[in-house]
């Protein structure tokens, strides 16, 4: 896998693009499927999806990164159609989709009710959500407690990575795995560098801190990193668990 410092968005697009592919899979998307991809970012779920033959929708609040997605499906010789948009007002009908689907994008509106009511609302009676989300206790979750404590935000995004928790917030019969996806960069600070640029809580964050604030928020995430460092060459290899939650509806 190319490292972040190297490859850039393309790197970490290539990484969550890997757990795309397994929740297409493992939520059963079919050739001639409506399936609509939230928070879609650079593709995540949308572009494994339309390599299946499915119709295509991917929404993200994002122009910038669906402009990468675009590219990316151009690639693919894929056309799906792109919407800029919010997650807790989707701008489709009621029963739009066969499935719907996220790779982190859903977790980090602040109304978590209202995202899962709409995620409900535009997904077919016997189709079925599929998501993705940073465990509470693993690295992503951690981070994003880290952040909430300097900024004072709701640290509840990663209640979308908590199985009892996502029981409440979508019902349904829910089938769960734990796994992991691992990231690849120069350093622990080129890491932070990256994601400060391109990951929403970081992105926010940064604009609502004062330099020493953010400087402080920095440095403990960078301790964070170093102390969640795998790799043995000088580099640094974070892994991070994500919960994957496919709801039957």
């Amino acid at each position: 896998m190319a490292a972040i410092g190297e490859g850039g968005l393309g790197a970490a697009a290539e990484a969550i693009g890997e757990v795309g592919e397994l929740l297409v899979e493992r939520a059963g998307v079919e050739p001639g499927m409506e399936v609509l991809d939230v928070g879609t970012g650079t593709g995540n779920a949308a572009l494994p999806a339309g390599k299946e033959g499915a119709r295509v929708t991917g929404l993200d609040r994002s122009p910038e990164l669906l402009d990468v997605a675009r590219e990316r499906a151009a690639d693919y010789m894929l056309e799906p159609d792109w919407v800029e948009g919010g997650t807790e007002r989707l701008p489709f009908g009621d029963d739009a989709f066969d499935r719907v689907l996220s790779v982190f994008g859903h977790m980090f509106a602040p109304d978590r009710e209202a995202v899962a009511a709409e995620l409900l609302r535009v997904c077919r009676p016997g189709g079925a959500l599929g998501l993705c989300a940073w465990t509470p206790e693993g690295l992503g979750g951690r981070m994003l407690g880290t952040i909430a404590k300097h900024t004072g935000n709701d640290a509840s995004a990663a209640d979308w990575g908590d199985e009892d928790r996502l029981r409440k917030l979508v019902g349904g019969a829910i089938e769960v795995d734990r796994l992991s996806v691992t990231f690849t960069a120069e350093s622990p600070e080129a890491w932070i560098d990256f994601v400060v640029e391109s990951v929403e809580p970081f992105v926010v964050a940064r604009g609502a801190l004062d330099d020493e604030r953010w400087g402080n928020l920095r440095d403990e995430l960078v301790t964070m990193f170093r102390e969640a460092n795998s790799a043995d060459d000088g580099g640094c290899r974070l892994e991070q668990e994500y919960l994957l939650a496919v709801v039957r509806l």
